[in-house]
């Protein structure tokens, strides 16, 4: 890693910081194929930078590419930074520039600020050559180097690939065959008595298996893209926060309630501590499992928020065909409307059972965001394997927002991994702290029906999310509310006009919740944030009431 911060050099003359222009005419994103292009898209969405995939002129443009741009072209732009998209793509770059190329794989790790990293196991190209100098590092292997004087970058980690591979490859999960055998049983997988189903499913190691490059990988990608624009620019990069004014990440409560005990007696029990907490949850009821009181459907409904669990909690809904899955998600949805007397939103799956046609089949059936994908969990049910989709914050799958379950649900680490309900609560604290320092969304799974839901295991539960409510930093939401400002925040965006950077909000109500930032630079302590607290800032000299350096 650089000894020193690239990007902006500022000088603070009371509250006012002088610094050179940051980049107002966005950024240029180039791939070779829409599949590239896309993934792009994303990276820049997801921080919400200005950026153009379309320009009528790439001349003196800074070019952001998912492949080779040639030596004729790059000198023409303001500045060119190179993701290879696969080894013949590396191939191309190595040869166009004169370079020796070597693959292999490793860990990276990067800082986001001085006392939280992101990291990625992933395969890098190793390019070398007259004239080229890694300028981020993690201490062994070049992350994106520079051509001496020139404007001209390449990295070493394929970001297209990886992501595809991590998000679209984990939105798929193929069921063992085990699994597939038990769901060909004329009865429910539940008729398995709970003490044999969890002794099968026993992994006491899996606690130790949980780290940032399994939980999160994808925010390494994200944080390398991030660094490789404000390290090449030098310049400061705008960008909109994650959460509202004064929060730095978020938790949602949800529980999942597979048996009619568990929504008679844990539930209330449940509901009774986040009472006294004053925080709210989201329940997940399947709507034909067992008799459900529209009373007390109403009651957590005006507590908090009533979602979607299918209808039978029977593992079978992925082996439906697309219309049988609208048809099923549907009834749920509208059985569990007319019960609770209010919209159902979200959707939970089973077993987390997750997949791109069920996503699409929740958004023909008209639910506005899904919660069934696991960050990462040690052992999945269905495929009797590690499993997760790699990312601890909310992303869109055809018009429908997916909302990883982030923090290992209380299922894995008490009966997967054999602990007990206080060295839980630990653990799970372990993990949101990495999470918060991320800036991403903790999405706490908890069955009433288990043993949180039980009276010995309370004052755990108390304390677990004590913990979050005493956090002044923490967005305590539903899911519901979460989808609600994850939308709102990307259907919003940056705009440039007369030299000036400003919001430009999709929702015309909500004017003033999201917050303005620019990144400023890049080093071995991470990124260096200034929170503006003005609406729009001038290009040459911004009037910023508040610098912090934060991730």
């Amino acid at each position: 890693m650089a000894d020193s911060w690239a990007g902006i050099h500022v000088e603070t003359r009371g509250q006012e910081i002088a610094m050179e222009p940051a980049i107002v005419q966005g950024i240029v994103l180039r791939g070779r194929q829409d599949r590239d292009l896309r993934v792009l898209r994303e990276y820049a969405e997801f921080w919400k930078l200005p950026f153009v995939a379309s320009p009528l002129r790439e001349e003196k443009q800074i070019i952001v590419s998912s492949g080779m741009i040639p030596r004729t072209q790059a000198k023409t732009s303001a500045g060119v930074i190179m993701f290879p998209t696969g080894p013949e793509d590396s191939k191309d770059i190595a040869k166009e520039y004169g370079l020796t190329l070597h693959t292999r794989e490793t860990l990276l790790r990067l800082p986001v600020s001085p006392d939280v990293s992101v990291s990625i196991r992933t395969r890098v190209n190793e390019f070398s050559g007259p004239g080229l100098e890694p300028v981020i590092s993690d201490g062994e292997t070049a992350v994106l180097s520079k051509f001496g004087d020139a404007h001209i970058h390449i990295s070493s980690v394929d970001l297209v690939s990886e992501y595809e591979r991590l998000v679209s490859g984990g939105l798929e999960e193929a069921p063992s065959r085990k699994f597939r055998l038990v769901t060909k049983f004329p009865f429910s997988y539940r008729a398995i008595p709970s003490f044999i189903r969890s002794r099968a499913f026993r992994a006491p190691d899996a606690v130790t298996e949980l780290t940032e490059d399994k939980l999160s990988p994808v925010e390494c990608l994200r944080t390398i893209f991030l660094a490789s624009l404000v390290v090449a620019t030098g310049l400061a990069i705008p960008r909109i926060a994650f959460w509202r004014k004064g929060k730095s990440h978020a938790l949602a409560i949800t529980h999942d309630v597979e048996t009619r005990l568990g929504l008679e007696e844990g539930a209330g029990r449940c509901a009774g501590i986040e009472s006294k907490l004053g925080v709210r949850s989201t329940w997940n009821i399947p709507s034909e499992r067992y008799p459900l009181s529209s009373q007390l459907l109403i009651s957590l409904a005006s507590a908090g928020e009533v979602g979607a669990h299918d209808t039978k909690h029977d593992g079978r809904l992925i082996f439906e065909s697309f219309e049988n899955k609208v048809e099923r998600v549907g009834r749920c949805k509208s059985r569990l409307e007319s019960l609770c007397k209010k919209e159902v939103r979200g959707f939970r799956s089973p077993l987390l059972q997750h997949g791109r046609e069920l996503l699409g089949a929740l958004g023909k059936a008209g639910y506005m965001y899904d919660s069934s994908a696991p960050s990462w969990e040690p052992l999945s049910p269905t495929s009797l394997k590690p499993h997760g989709v790699g990312t601890v914050f909310p992303f869109f799958v055809s018009g429908v927002l997916e909302i990883p379950v982030s923090l290992p649900q209380d299922h894995q680490l008490i009966r997967v991994s054999g602990l007990p309900a206080s060295e839980a609560v630990e653990e799970l604290f372990r993990v949101s702290r990495w999470i918060r320092g991320v800036g991403g969304a903790c999405v706490l799974l908890v069955h009433p029906d288990y043993e949180f839901g039980q009276p010995e295991n309370a004052e755990e539960y108390y304390r677990l999310l004590d913990r979050f409510r005493s956090d002044p930093e923490c967005e305590i939401l539903t899911l519901g509310e979460l989808a609600e400002w994850w939308t709102h925040r990307a259907n919003s965006r940056i705009e440039t006009h007369d030299g000036n950077v400003s919001i430009q909000y999709g929702d015309k109500d909500r004017q003033g919740d999201l917050k303005l930032e620019l990144v400023t630079g890049y080093g071995r302590d991470g990124f260096k944030v200034s929170r503006l607290e003005s609406p729009a800032i001038a290009s040459r000299h911004g009037d910023i009431r508040k610098e912090e350096e934060f991730s």
